[in-house]
């Protein structure tokens, strides 16, 4: 048994049961169905065929842009399955398509006239545009000085957290920190001098009226101080004072302690410096009481009545 030919199994594969309507062969095939609509792609794709090229325009079978063209009527998409379905070769497809219109019929009519038919079809299209290069765009950045960075550091902290000598507490800051840093920017306005000042003073005034009353004369160590001892001692609160002051503690009742001792700019300079003028104050006091005053006769008949 001879193997059929290769038109033969084409035809098979499209016919599968082929009725009387139906041609009896390939090339009968090829004559009612196939050339018809080479014919039709023909006039559409160049116009009348009043030239080579249109008479001849060398359709490749294996070709993916003029299978495409031909794809649009039924039988050929239909051959074009087929060839897929029996995977045929290139060769083996430009063997079998020799028909008008193929590749296969341009390359005999070249040959038979000696000529080359020029194809036209990309004539009108440019060459496609190449794309541009791949370019990077350098962006000069000159950082600024580390003292000019240190001075937009210090005035945009100072911008956050201050405006008009009013503290603002910024938004990763809690309230708690913020009131510490600013009791100790406070502390820090006052220099030692000025700390000194008041128990200097007060220390003075109570060693002159020591002086005073060893000499015999009536003359009282501090009224206020001893109409506030008074007070104090009657409220009960001395001895917790004492204790604050020996501990180290913050004293809770600084603000009942005689504004002899606070000086009135510390009182316009705010509660922080009039605290701390009242603790040094009170500390002067009771070193002077216990361990700086001598221990007089005069002093000790007047501490035994």
């Amino acid at each position: 048994m001879r193997k059929p030919s290769l038109a033969q199994a084409v035809y098979n594969a499209t016919f599968p049961r082929a009725r009387a309507c139906d041609p009896g062969s390939f090339a009968a095939h090829i004559t009612r169905n196939l050339v018809p609509e080479v014919r039709i792609e023909t006039n559409t794709f160049y116009g009348p065929l009043d030239s080579i090229e249109a008479q001849y325009p060398g359709l490749d079978y294996s070709y993916g842009p003029h299978r495409m063209r031909l794809g649009r009527f039924p039988w050929h998409r239909r051959l074009f399955q087929v060839f897929d379905k029996l995977r045929l070769t290139e060769t083996e497809i430009n063997e079998l398509c020799c028909w008008e219109g193929t590749k296969s019929a341009r390359k005999r009519y070249e040959a038979e006239e000696g000529i080359t038919v020029q194809d036209t079809t990309g004539s009108g299209v440019r060459p496609a545009t190449p794309p541009p290069e791949p370019s990077a765009v350098v962006h000069h950045y000159d950082p600024c000085e580390p003292e000019e960075e240190l001075e937009l550091d210090i005035l945009e902290q100072m911008i956050e957290t201050r405006s008009d000598h009013t503290v603002r507490a910024s938004e990763s800051r809690g309230s708690s920190s913020v009131v510490s840093d600013f009791r100790a920017e406070e502390e820090e306005d006052y220099s030692d001098d000025e700390m000194e000042s008041c128990g200097v003073a007060l220390n003075r005034r109570l060693f002159d009226a020591m002086a005073a009353r060893d000499q015999g004369a009536n003359v009282p160590l501090d009224e206020d101080w001893e109409q506030w001892l008074k007070e104090a001692g009657e409220r009960g609160t001395f001895g917790d004072m004492v204790h604050a002051i020996r501990a180290g503690q913050p004293l809770n009742f600084v603000p009942e302690a005689p504004t002899s001792a606070i000086r009135h700019s510390d009182l316009h300079r705010g509660p922080r410096a009039a605290t701390v003028s009242a603790e040094q104050y009170l500390f002067s006091d009771i070193l002077a009481n216990s361990i700086a005053f001598p221990q007089t006769p005069s002093h000790t008949r007047r501490t035994a009545r």
